[in-house]
């Protein structure tokens, strides 16, 4: 690939303002790169050899910089970009601090009530819960991904166990339980698909 230029870099070229962007989105172009102008990945390849992103064209062939071809439509979008990426993971991860302080909250209403069975075990849930959501979200690794996913079974049962005590319980109820339920299996599905996309482009970076 020719990548000798002649742009004079008057202020209006895409070369010039690749100069303002971050080393990810270079590297995302690079990757994308047969969905960008020739041009465009021309500028993106002498501005990547300028900051060091790569030390010759010929690592365009490696793995790392493989062409790719864009996400497919999905109910866990992933965007090229690895900060847009970290801030929907951390959004979910905040979701989970959310989670993991309800049983915090039912276990000191139980205190209060001298349930302290039930009220014992709500709030070491919780703070456990909290726990691995804090160590995910430091870490990125699957193992605690793996725990948010395999907490959702006992958050069902626990939650139509308590529909069931109440006795009869009305189709709101059932209904707002099941919509809980749901959204917090996406979000936990969806955070794991992220970390897995962490793990392997640490991999490639290797």
């Amino acid at each position: 690939m020719n990548i000798d230029s002649d742009d004079k870099n008057n202020g209006n070229s895409f070369e010039y303002r690749l100069r303002e962007v971050s080393d990810e989105e270079i590297i995302t172009i690079l990757k994308y790169r047969e969905h960008y102008q020739p041009h465009a990945v021309k500028a993106a390849i002498r501005e990547a050899l300028k900051r060091g992103i790569i030390e010759s064209v010929d690592e365009l062939n490696s793995e790392r910089f493989q062409s790719q071809e864009p996400s497919p439509r999905s109910i866990f979008p992933l965007s090229p970009y690895e900060n847009q990426n970290m801030a929907i993971f951390k959004s979910l991860c905040r979701i989970f601090y959310g989670v993991g302080i309800i049983p915090v909250l039912f276990g000191i209403v139980q205190l209060t009530r001298h349930v302290n069975a039930g009220a014992i075990g709500a709030l070491l849930t919780g703070i456990i819960f909290i726990f691995v959501a804090y160590r995910l979200e430091r870490t990125q690794k699957v193992v605690f991904a793996n725990f948010i996913l395999a907490f959702n079974l006992p958050a069902s049962g626990f939650a139509f166990y308590y529909l069931s005590s109440k006795g009869a319980s009305s189709t709101m109820d059932l209904v707002a339980i099941i919509i809980v339920l749901v959204v917090l299996l996406y979000i936990s599905l969806y955070a794991y698909k992220l970390v897995k996309y962490f793990q392997h482009d640490k991999q490639m970076d290797q």
